[in-house]
């Protein structure tokens, strides 16, 4: 062979190299795509003919090696598209006032509302609907008697009763959610319904009960939700369905302005709520509560990102008619002081303290109590808790739980009994009336 020959070919060689570096680096800042694959390019370069056996075979190779994986990687530049597309709608659909929650403090499965991008999510372009719920069965055996078998409700205790116990088993908690959410001139306007199953009588399969059902826009919630009163940062995550003795979780109808207080992490609320009352009825007395004016509530809340706190107040107007007379009415009121603090990282403790007069119902207890055949007062009431919740790994949590509520006997009132039957009459004469005051 020649130098010249030699030098022909290494010079073709060189240049053979030089292209198909110069096709890589090109294929390196190239866009993959379907019109325009790796595939495509160095079918492009194939036109251009090379002598070289051993270069035109390695080229053959991964051109036939690329094409092999241009289908699988095309599929997969689609689905990331199409879940960047997902995530921007998604994000679209969510606002802070929805789902914001400063220092984990109201990450609590039972009380919390669920995340938008869990459960059964359907997209349009003006709307979005998330199916949620799920499943809890609940295994329950009292070794001391207790009149109430789905939860462990501290007023359904008896006293003095035969030794006996409980064995039951239900799936009442259970839950089923739809959250909708559209825009209105682009602010995001939810509304917000869900349901378990602890309708019906204690001891039954159950029926479906509403829990939630609001909507929000802007500052303004209307529907059935949380009271104003209470604090879900501060519900204790207990598996029983009745919670802490003293906690107030009521869930009602209400109208509520929310407005945060500039960036300082304090806000304020005020309510119109639904005003259920609870009222022992005198044996020797014919009527019926009445509610003729909401509850108002306010609250004030500071949240930070380790810690929340919250003071609320209540003040209502709790109403008797007996038969044929009209209404007879007092003042109540309450306060409810609640917080929550992350004490470790893995650690956060919650507390409360309520008091008041006439709020009893606010925790399933009684407002008004009767003191003699056709006498009644306003009753008292006192509650405090405390509690620190462990979470030891993504499956695994403890909590402790502290609880205790205290209603003053009230001079003339009849002894606490598990069952209590009421006895009905009709009024003798106008001093049959009954006598609603404070105490």
């Amino acid at each position: 062979m020649s130098f010249n020959c030699i030098a022909r070919t290494t010079i073709e060689l060189a240049c053979g190299r030089w292209l198909f570096l110069l096709i890589g680096a090109g294929l390196l800042v190239s866009p993959l795509n379907a019109e325009d694959s790796l595939a495509s390019l160095l079918r492009l370069a194939e036109q251009d003919p090379i002598e070289d056996p051993v270069l035109l075979t390695q080229f053959t190779e991964f051109s036939e090696s690329l094409d092999a994986i241009e289908s699988p990687v095309t599929e997969v530049l689609q689905e990331l598209d199409e879940g960047s597309l997902q995530r921007s709608v998604r994000q679209s659909f969510t606002s802070e006032s929805f789902d914001r929650s400063r220092g984990e403090q109201q990450q609590n499965n039972f009380t919390a509302f669920p995340d938008f991008d869990r459960g059964i999510v359907v997209f349009g372009e003006e709307a979005a609907l998330k199916i949620g719920g799920f499943v809890k069965a609940d295994f329950i055996s009292d070794f001391d008697p207790i009149d109430s078998v789905d939860s462990f409700d501290t007023s359904e205790i008896p006293v003095g009763a035969a030794d006996r116990k409980n064995a039951r088993f239900h799936a009442r908690s259970s839950r089923l959610s739809f959250d909708t959410r559209w825009k209105v001139q682009q602010e995001v306007v939810r509304a917000f319904v869900e349901a378990d199953f602890f309708g019906g009588e204690d001891g039954s399969n159950g029926s479906l009960r509403l829990r939630h059902a609001y909507g929000t826009m802007g500052y303004f919630t209307a529907g059935q939700t949380w009271t104003t009163f209470t604090h879900p940062s501060a519900v204790p995550q207990t598996l029983d369905f009745e919670g802490a003795v003293s906690n107030v979780n009521r869930r009602q109808g209400l109208v509520r302005l929310d407005l945060p207080l500039g960036d300082s992490g304090w806000s304020w609320a005020v309510s119109l709520e639904d005003p259920r009352i609870e009222i022992d009825i005198p044996i020797g007395i014919t009527g019926e509560g009445r509610t003729e004016t909401p509850d108002v509530i306010t609250h004030v809340k500071l949240e930070r990102d380790r810690s929340d706190f919250q003071a609320a107040f209540v003040i209502r107007e709790l109403g008797f008619q007996p038969v044929g007379d009209p209404v007879l009415t007092d003042t109540a009121w309450g306060l409810n002081f609640t917080g929550s603090a992350k004490f470790l990282e893995d650690t956060r403790v919650y507390s409360q303290i309520t008091f008041g007069e006439g709020i009893g119902s606010y925790r399933g207890s009684p407002d008004v109590v009767s003191t003699g055949p056709n006498t009644a007062e306003i009753l008292p009431m006192f509650g405090w808790m405390i509690g620190l919740k462990h979470v030891w790994n993504d499956r695994l949590t403890s909590n402790l739980t502290y609880s205790e509520l205290t209603l003053d006997p009230i001079a003339g009132q009849a002894a606490p009994t598990c069952v209590q039957p009421t006895i009905w009459r009709e009024p003798d004469s106008q001093s049959d009336r009954p006598r609603v005051h404070r105490d």
